[in-house]
């Protein structure tokens, strides 16, 4: 099932670029890009540091905090109690969503920039 939902976002994805490419000039792909990737460093750069304040407060109570635990903090997602585990797994989520909207912003960038590449 995952694959198939892999292929669809890839199509998806495709399909939206080729859309873009053809809607849009190369200068408003670039300036669409830059504001992507910035809206997503405002928003997943506080709540991917929050995520990390709520991971150790959490696992400072319970005793499970290893040393330089912040290297690899998802694999200490097994170690959260239950009960604390949707206060600490919403930022970690939120973060992620920052992430993707740069990623994005990256590649609408790109996009613009092989646009403009090609008209000269």
């Amino acid at each position: 099932m995952i694959e198939a939902l892999v292929v669809a976002a890839f199509v998806a994805l495709l399909g939206g670029g080729a859309l873009a490419w053809s809607a849009f000039a190369a200068d408003a792909l670039l300036l669409a890009g830059i504001w992507l990737v910035a809206a997503g460093f405002a928003f997943g750069i506080p709540t991917g540091f929050w995520y990390h304040v709520e991971l150790r407060r959490v696992l400072l109570a319970g005793g499970a905090l290893p040393a330089r635990w912040w290297l690899h903090p998802t694999r200490l997602h097994a170690a959260i109690p239950r009960e604390h585990r949707w206060r600490v797994m919403s930022w970690c989520y939120a973060g992620a969503l920052g992430w993707l909207v740069s990623f994005a912003g990256c590649g609408v960038f790109a996009l613009g920039a092989a646009k403009l590449l090609v008209a000269s």
